[in-house]
């Protein structure tokens, strides 16, 4: 047997050279995505008068990532490079797309003076066959799921009735597409005496038989007569409560865009953050809205197969 048998060789991770970088690009490189898949480097144009080709060639770069943030006006020379770069199978970003390539994301910078820097994410949006793709889906999936969910549910209407005190089901007013508020519907977890905070680990409130409704996701089964009366979607951004709603508005304005879909059961942001906490809202707007922009049925069919992976494996919201 060779001595070199148990050698861990690892495949070279691809250089991407970064021209220029600004807010996009440190957003970037604060991450841990970009380091696990790529190689960053780094040219500006604006100070290093070398030839971009140069670079390219002997250091072997495989991706050019323009951050025009702050500069927005390209040189001639600078200009050509790229095209020319590009023609010759040079893969070229700018860096949102990079960002969003990269992260699975929406790259949402808010400046100290509070203000925002903001690309096409106005104009986000699902177009009138996409929203009838997704309501025959969500009726298909209700027709398809409600004799399992019915027997589940019952069972979750019971053991709570026989554990603790107070109604089986919980009602709570959420906030919907273009802003207007409904009545959400889920199976009781909590204590009925509690307060109304954000839900932590190891919450106090939660009754040992909501852990286990809440890690199998029954409790959240009710739901399906939201999907069924269209006030919900099978996949979207979670709904929240009014006063939260208000809240992360104040911390990020571009919060009030994932109210331009219908809230869903699952969503692109619970299938990546399936433990995600109050500090992680930024993260969670940033993939609601990327699932926004790409809005795909095939993405609906990968948060589907995702979300079963999250119920069997147990992982909570």
């Amino acid at each position: 047997m060779s001595r070199y048998t148990n050698l861990n060789i690892t495949k070279p991770k691809p250089r991407c050279l970064f021209l220029n970088v600004s807010d996009i690009s440190m957003k970037l490189f604060s991450g841990t995505k970009l380091n696990q898949l790529f190689k960053p480097l780094i040219y500006d144009f604006t100070n290093d008068g070398k030839n971009i080709s140069e670079y390219v060639q002997r250091l072997n770069i495989k991706y050019i990532v323009l951050d025009t943030t702050t500069v927005h006006v390209l040189p001639d020379n600078i200009l050509l490079q790229i095209i020319e770069l590009r023609l010759s199978g040079i893969k070229v970003y700018d860096a949102n797309n990079f960002y969003e390539f990269v992260n699975k994301r929406i790259p949402l910078v808010k400046f100290q003076t509070n203000s925002y820097l903001a690309d096409d994410i106005f104009s986000i949006n699902l177009k009138p066959i996409d929203q009838y793709c997704k309501r025959l889906l969500d009726l298909f999936t209700v027709f398809c799921a409600s004799p399992f969910a019915i027997f589940l549910i019952a069972f979750g209407v019971v053991t709570i009735i026989l554990t603790s005190k107070g109604p089986a089901f919980f009602r709570q007013v959420r906030v919907g597409k273009n802003g207007v508020p409904f009545t959400i519907y889920k199976l009781r977890t909590m204590r009925i005496e509690h307060d109304a905070g954000f839900t932590t680990a190891d919450d106090k409130r939660i009754t040992p038989v909501g852990k286990f409704l809440r890690k199998t996701k029954i409790d959240e089964l009710p739901q399906l007569f939201n999907i069924l009366n269209g006030n919900m979607s099978l996949i979207g951004p979670r709904p929240e409560r009014p006063e939260f709603v208000k809240e992360s508005i104040a911390e990020n304005a571009f919060f009030d865009l994932r109210h331009i879909i219908k809230p869903g059961v699952t969503g692109w942001a619970q299938v990546n953050l399936p433990k995600a906490t109050p500090k992680d809202n930024q993260k969670k707007l940033e993939y609601d809205l990327y699932y926004i922009k790409k809005y795909s049925f095939f993405l609906d069919i990968k948060i589907i197969f995702e979300t079963i992976k999250v119920v069997l494996t147990m992982n909570s919201h």
